[in-house]
């Protein structure tokens, strides 16, 4: 069985390295970078299964990735790891009146709030990936 290949593009390395441990332990390939333009490098040079995508991120946000995603329609499958409640997340980052909640969860495959249950992530990468 083919084991899926993970990003995760997260600007906090501390939650990055672990998430990265607890994929890796659960069989999953881990890429990772802690900034925006480094992360959607990484993204256009190679295939993923899933994107672990924090929004607030140095260089490039990960709105604009999230974007870049879907217009260039790679089979990437998208979960935002947010630190911030959704509500707040939009009032507090995103300033273009398009960029709403409604819009991040058209374009995304789901998101999960910072601290996060390990088990309800690994749950939510498991139905993401297969």
């Amino acid at each position: 069985m083919k084991k899926a290949k993970i990003l995760i593009i997260d600007d906090d390395e501390e939650i990055c390295e672990e998430m990265s441990g607890i994929l890796q332990d659960e069989g999953y390939l881990v890429d990772k970078a802690f900034d925006g333009l480094k992360g959607n490098e990484i993204l256009q040079k190679d295939n993923y299964d899933l994107l672990l995508l924090d929004l607030k991120l140095p260089g490039l946000s990960g709105f604009d990735i999230l974007k870049s995603v879907k217009d260039k329609a790679l089979k990437t499958r998208v979960l935002v790891v947010t630190g911030r409640p959704m509500r707040g997340l939009m009032r507090n980052i995103v300033t273009k009146e398009e960029e709403s909640k409604d819009e991040i969860l058209k374009l995304a495959d789901g998101y999960i709030n910072k601290p996060f249950d390990v088990e309800v992530l690994l749950d939510i990468i498991r139905e993401l990936v297969g």
